[in-house]
């Protein structure tokens, strides 16, 4: 079988540049761990977009930010970018750009995930064994409500629900045990998008990511209902879970050393609000689009 190429796409805002140096550390661990048997390529999109953050009236100019951000990358694959114009909008945008690129699956990792240093070399190998239209998932401690029990591993499914952003759950995810790991198809679609989350490039081909969401909008939701509706019509999606080893989301170091030095243009809520409207229509759209693809079999 042909290796398949893995697009691992992260998008950073300059407010998130130290927690994504603490995620490039762990992420060049990772990394040694691959061999030949592994493909894997970055692309990241540092936003200096200056309608998003107001230049003129921060401390901080953006040369601070690409200077911090060139040196992350020696000896890594990548095809990173930074954004100086107004012509990326947020992480949405980015990921909508991304899956159309010539890579076999992708991995979308927000700046705030916490991994174990062996767990992407995990999902790779089971990624291999996959086929068709699926989504590999890391396992979670317990989070928020039942909805995401799916996704629990099985170490913690007597947590309590919030457990995730807990301090033990955060200080254990880098060096947390891995004694047993398996990978079990979920009943349900269920994923955070960028959960260090991994996607056959088919999946998004087939759900897409709309244009109407702009820069940020609610993809995983989207992307969820859309393959639930899919999966009804016919088509053959799976999700499995890694059961054995979790992320989590950073809810302990969030603040960065330079908070106040620079002046964000917060869009994000107007962005995300916008696309939320749009989203159950979108979801219509996609449903006559099958409906009108089955018409022309």
């Amino acid at each position: 079988m042909a290796k398949k190429r893995t697009l691992i796409c992260i998008h950073v805002m300059p407010s998130e540049i130290e927690m994504f140096e603490r995620l490039m550390q762990q992420m060049k661990r990772a990394l040694m761990y691959l061999d030949e048997n592994d493909d894997v390529t970055l692309k990241v999109t540092l936003n200096l977009n200056p309608e998003l953050t107001d230049w003129e009236n921060s401390e901080l100019k953006n040369g601070h930010f690409i200077s911090r951000f060139a040196i992350l990358f020696n000896g890594i694959k990548n095809i990173n970018e930074v954004i100086l114009d107004t012509s990326c909008w947020g992480t949405t945008q980015q990921k909508r750009e991304s899956y159309k690129l010539d890579y076999d699956q992708f991995i979308f990792c927000d700046t705030d995930i916490l991994f174990h240093e062996h767990m992407l070399k995990h999902q790779l190998n089971i990624s291999y064994q996959l086929d068709g239209v699926y989504i590999l998932s890391p396992s979670l401690p317990k989070w928020w409500d039942d909805s995401w029990d799916e996704l629990c591993h099985s170490d913690y499914k007597d947590k309590e629900f919030g457990y995730a952003t807990t301090k033990p759950a955060v200080d254990n995810a880098y060096t947390q045990s891995i004694t047993s790991l398996n990978f079990r198809q979920t009943k349900e679609i269920k994923f955070g998008c960028g959960m260090h989350t991994l996607y056959s490039k088919s999946f998004w081909e087939l759900v897409g990511i709309p244009e109407s969401f702009g820069g940020y909008g609610p993809e995983d939701t989207y992307g969820m209902s859309a393959a639930t509706l899919a999966i009804r019509m016919g088509y053959d999606i799976k999700q499995f879970v890694i059961d054995g080893v979790y992320i989590t989301e950073d809810y302990t170091n969030r603040t960065p050393s330079f908070d106040g030095k620079i002046v964000p243009i917060d869009k994000k809520k107007e962005f995300y609000d916008k696309a939320n409207a749009l989203g159950q229509q979108e979801v219509i759209n996609f449903a006559k689009r099958l409906i009108e693809k089955q018409s022309n079999l």
